[in-house]
């Protein structure tokens, strides 16, 4: 038997299909599978005895009224898309494993394979427990839909103790419903792709690119030039999003090491025993992996130099007290290693935590901390500066609309006043992220109140027009919901709410795509319930 695959396209007609179906039938092709293409035609996989039937069919099907076009194909659809599916994920530099609702292997990249040290071949339809041993977190995830991220395990295979990192997000369906799960795996010498690297000293902050105008901020930086000059210890107090990276490069690259290394690290992107490694090193055979000859930690990389530890408040109670030998006698020990080795760092820490709370909790060491704490700086909210804001806003607006290649837009005097009266617990990293998100999508040179309305605080849509003292115009929303004797389901009382807040937003702004912008969803949602509420 030869199998041969053709594809119809065709102009929809009743009875079309059952009509192709009849002339298989006819030409006595043994049907193997079908596979429809939405508003386009259909493909079909069969077999038969000799090359003349499948020739006849295809002459027969090019001659139906409705059919504008018979072909040959090599594969069907869903083996086409599997093929493509499987150039993209053996094109990314991370494992990636995919299970079924069963937690069944259908899907597994060559650098995966690579890690757990198998073939794709021989797991794929395998028990996901059978490759990387029982209850691992992707089951976790496929089960209650957790998220993982950066899950340290360690498995024996072929006598071999394999150690990688995985992160595990749950695949759902249009109805939210858990279908699978997918796991992104990292070999545990990949860890150097996790953590930021060395930075180069072009690209550090000084003290004059800090965008300010408040006298707080002026103070502030003040101070921290005078603590660049010396060589001790500081810890960066502040909200998240206030800056406290930038403060620890300006601090560097003014002082006496800048010509040194600069070496960032976020304590709380890491699990316990990567950080560990990383910041001391590790001597060659300390664990399965490690790289012959050993490996100097960032402490050894960062020598005469500054180490910035991000989240300091993250780290677990074991490295604290190995971070507390470093900060006293200047020393470190690799992993493995028997050895003190003495290093020249000048140590940053930052942390958005209350240490003092987490102290008195037993969660930090009181020790570590005033070690620590010999020079703190608090950075503050941008709630508590907000002379700062229209400074910033305009070059975000300038560093944003250059990054995506846009021409530059600015604030009009209303929108200013909407950006003052946001209290930003997000800080300067959620207004570059508000800013860059009305950029995306409005078409005009100016940002206008209405663009910012859908992204604020204060609940209501503003226009140029009624904008003027924040605190004088808020409005509030009336939505009467008739109640005769029991309460009507919640679905109709959200349904009212949604219809009577759409309402009033398109009396204002009639059109699909402005509404969109305001509520901060699609215009395709607008139109969608625009038909469904029949407004």
């Amino acid at each position: 038997m030869i199998e041969y695959i053709i594809q119809i396209d065709f102009v929809n007609c009743p009875g079309l299909g059952y009509e192709i179906f009849r002339l298989t039938e006819k030409h006595n092709v043994d049907k193997i599978a079908m596979e429809v293409i939405p508003k386009h035609g259909m493909v079909i996989q069969f077999q038969c005895e000799i090359e003349e039937q499948a020739l006849d069919l295809v002459s027969d099907l090019t001659r139906m009224e409705h059919v504008t076009g018979v072909a040959f194909r090599t594969e069907m659809p869903y083996q086409e898309k599997e093929i493509e599916l499987r150039t993209i994920l053996n094109s990314v530099s991370e494992g990636v494993l995919a299970i079924d609702k069963d937690g069944m292997i259908s899907h597994i990249n060559d650098v995966a394979c690579k890690i757990l040290h198998c073939k794709s071949n021989e797991v794929i339809g395998l028990n996901v427990e059978k490759l990387v041993g029982e209850d691992p977190p992707i089951l976790e995830t496929l089960r209650f839909g957790h998220v993982y991220r950066l899950k340290e395990r360690k498995i024996k295979r072929n006598e071999k103790t394999l150690q990688f990192l995985s992160s595990n997000v749950p695949i759902r369906n249009n109805q939210g419903q858990i279908i699978g799960a997918v796991s992104t795996i990292q070999d545990f010498q990949q860890v150097e792709k996790v953590i930021l690297q060395a930075t180069k000293l072009s690209q550090l902050i000084i003290f004059d690119d800090i965008i300010h105008q408040s006298q707080q901020m002026a103070r502030l930086i003040a101070s921290a030039r005078i603590i660049a000059r010396n060589s001790s210890t500081v810890l960066l107090r502040g909200e998240s999003g206030t800056g406290k990276e930038l403060f620890a490069t300006a601090i560097h690259a003014e002082g006496a090491r800048h010509n040194k290394p600069f070496i960032p690290v976020n304590c709380a992107a890491l699990t316990e025993s990567l950080l560990e490694s990383e910041l001391f090193g590790y001597e060659e055979g300390a664990f399965t992996g490690a790289a012959k000859g050993g490996k100097k930690g960032l402490f050894e990389q960062a020598n005469g130099g500054t180490l910035f530890l991000d989240e300091i408040g993250d780290i677990s109670p074991r490295l604290q007290v190995r971070l507390l030998r470093v900060l006293q006698e200047g020393t470190v020990r690799r992993v493995g290693g028997h050895k003190d080795i003495s290093v020249d760092v000048r140590v940053i820490a930052a942390t958005h935590r209350n240490l003092e709370e987490m102290i008195s909790s037993g969660q930090f060491r009181d020790d570590v901390y005033y070690r620590l704490n010999v020079i703190p700086l608090t950075i503050p909210p941008l709630r508590e500066r907000k002379e700062d804001i229209p400074l910033l806003a305009q070059y975000l607006i300038r560093k944003i609309c250059a990054k995506i290649d846009k021409p530059e837009v600015h604030l009009v005097k209303e929108s200013v006043n909407i950006l003052l009266a946001q209290k930003w617990p997000g800080n300067v990293r959620q207004l570059e992220n508000t800013l860059e998100r009305v950029i995306n999508l409005i078409d005009t040179t100016e940002i206008r109140p209405e663009h910012l309305a859908a992204w604020a605080d204060i609940a209501k849509a503003v226009t140029s027009k009624n904008i003027g003292n924040i605190s004088k115009n808020q409005q509030t929303l009336h939505v009467e919901i008739p109640i005769a004797g029991e309460w009507p389901p919640l679905k109709e009382i959200v349904a009212s709410v949604e219809k009577e807040v759409l309402t009033r937003v398109l009396k204002k702004h009639p059109s699909s795509r402005l509404a969109g912008q305001v509520l901060g969803v699609s215009n395709t949602t607008i139109l969608n319930k625009i038909h469904e509420y029949k407004i």
